[in-house]
């Protein structure tokens, strides 16, 4: 039964995913062809603040699932009940916060936006649609939680796609019809606040016993043990917000909405494809959990040496794509050459992109260990210093220096992460993988230098043809590259040997 929940769980969310990748560069266009780039920058704006008040959540979702998950196993219906009663108070008094907190900036959302064309008013009511959105998200939404900590996640995948595709085909139409997004905005929020109320009703039918035992009280040493996790993930959860949500507020701050706009386009490309490669990494994190946890020093690090050597196989072919195609297809394919951006700034977004991706495998490992504490300060640390550099760099290099910023707490966050799980749980020293990571950044980074040369000669003068070959170019470069330099390598073969492996099971 567990083994067919996976396989549903991994092709919806696989399934999902594309449709809704697909959804949003349709509607994306449409806004920016139509309400103009300031528009997309402001939507990138407001997510970013709002996004940063929902750090009150604190990491409770993640503390409660996880406890969740020894509950239902054991079929302690009391517990459970008695969990998600807690997770229903917690998350009221979330959604509370965040309102105190949102309506509370709302006077002084606009200083985030500097050199912006809307009024005043169109900038709180986009504000406060999205917050009240948000708010709604907390108060209706927590019971996914249950179906996810189940085993059935492609229930939340399936109302996860229907909500996402309701908001995109409403921007779609309303804003190609009307031209209105705060009237899209709307249907958003109405319909998402269904589909939740629906997913909640079909908690309660599922699983009955979470009526019954409506006012259990979860013991005290339960509650303990949740927001002790819960102390542990803070930090954490704080150091990321900072990291994924300041770009853009500093960016808009100190630049002007416009740029946000532009650099949002290209997040769009960015993002799906990490989103695919992460979807990637949770489906192999069970594995590495299960092996992992007999706590064998050297099969560990042949394992992450493997899983890293692989992610760099796939994370070269983005970070020459990205590089090398990013532009043709925002210029040529999907919204024109006046939404293009500097080559630099795309060369820098691409290197981020795959240093992100990078970074999945020693992440992965350091989860499985349960190294909660050295993630917590590595995680803070790299936060700060994207930060400080973002502040200090964005006058004098513009959206360069805030890219530089999160080049510098990517490479802190791997440094500090490897050399944590090194010292700590393998007990070894670093150097040799840090030396391979070096290896394989320089030797991407080389791949995408010559994928921008030749893409750019071949594509001077656009045509389909041209840029299907350039495609081919940017995935055969790389691939054939690194055939070709670890063919005869352990790591090649065992990669290899995984992939065969993987897909024979897949076939039966």
């Amino acid at each position: 039964m567990r083994a067919k929940n996976i396989g549903k769980n991994s092709f919806f969310s696989i399934f999902t995913q594309t449709l809704i990748i697909l959804a949003g560069f349709f509607s994306q266009r449409v806004i920016n062809v139509r309400l103009g780039t300031e528009l997309v920058g402001l939507n990138g704006v407001v997510s970013n603040v709002i996004a940063v008040f929902s750090v009150t959540e604190l990491g409770l979702s993640t503390a409660i699932v996880f406890h969740l998950y020894g509950a239902l196993a054991e079929g302690a219906e009391e517990r459970i009940a008695a969990l998600m009663n807690l997770y229903r108070k917690a998350y009221s008094a979330v959604a509370g916060i965040i309102a105190l907190l949102g309506f509370g900036f709302l006077p002084f959302v606009h200083l985030f936006m500097r050199e912006n064309h809307f009024e005043l008013s169109y900038v709180r009511l986009i504000y406060g649609l999205w917050l009240v959105k948000t708010i709604l998200g907390y108060l209706l939404s927590y019971k996914r939680s249950m179906i996810i900590a189940d085993q059935k996640e492609y229930v939340s995948s399936l109302a996860t796609m229907a909500v996402s595709i309701f908001n995109y085909v409403s921007v779609i139409v309303i804003v190609s019809f009307w031209g209105n997004y705060e009237w899209a905005l709307m249907a958003s929020i109405v319909f998402e606040a269904v589909v939740n109320l629906g997913i909640s009703l079909y908690v309660d039918r599922a699983y009955p016993y979470l009526k019954k035992w409506r006012k259990t009280v979860p013991a005290r040493e339960l509650v303990t043990k949740v927001f002790g996790d819960v102390k542990n993930l803070f930090v954490t959860r704080i150091a990321q917000k900072l990291l994924t949500c300041t770009d853009n507020l500093i960016t808009s701050g100190f630049i002007n909405l416009s740029i946000v706009g532009f650099y949002s386009n290209y997040c769009m490309i960015t993002q799906s494809l990490i989103n695919v490669l992460q979807a990637l990494s949770n489906a192999l994190a069970p594995t590495i959990g299960n092996v992992i946890v007999k706590k064998d020093s050297e099969r560990d690090e042949e394992l992450l040496t493997v899983f890293t050597f692989g992610f760099f196989y796939l994370a070269a072919i983005v970070f020459c794509g990205v590089a090398g195609m990013a532009s043709l297809f925002v210029g040529r394919v999907w919204l024109g050459e006046e939404f293009l951006l500097p080559a630099s700034v795309v060369f820098f977004m691409a290197l981020n992109c795959m240093l992100y991706v990078m970074l999945l495998p020693i992440g992965v490992f350091v989860s499985a260990s349960g190294m909660f504490r050295i993630e917590k300060k590595v995680a803070m640390t790299a936060a700060l210093v994207n930060l400080g550099l973002s502040l200090a760099l964005v006058k004098p290099f513009g959206i360069l220096g805030v890219l530089a910023g999160t080049l510098a707490a990517y490479v802190i966050l791997f440094a500090g992460k490897t050399i944590g799980f090194y010292r700590s749980y393998l007990e070894r020293p670093a150097l040799r993988y840090l030396l391979q990571m070096a290896q394989y950044v320089g030797l991407a980074t080389g791949e995408a230098i010559l994928c921008v040369i030749i893409t750019g000669r071949i594509c001077r003068e656009y045509s389909l043809w041209r840029f299907g070959f350039c495609v081919l170019l940017c995935v055969a470069v790389p691939a054939g590259i690194n055939v070709l330099l670890f063919c005869k390598s352990r790591r090649f073969g065992s990669v290899l040997r995984l992939v065969k492996g993987y897909l024979g099971h897949a076939k039966k």
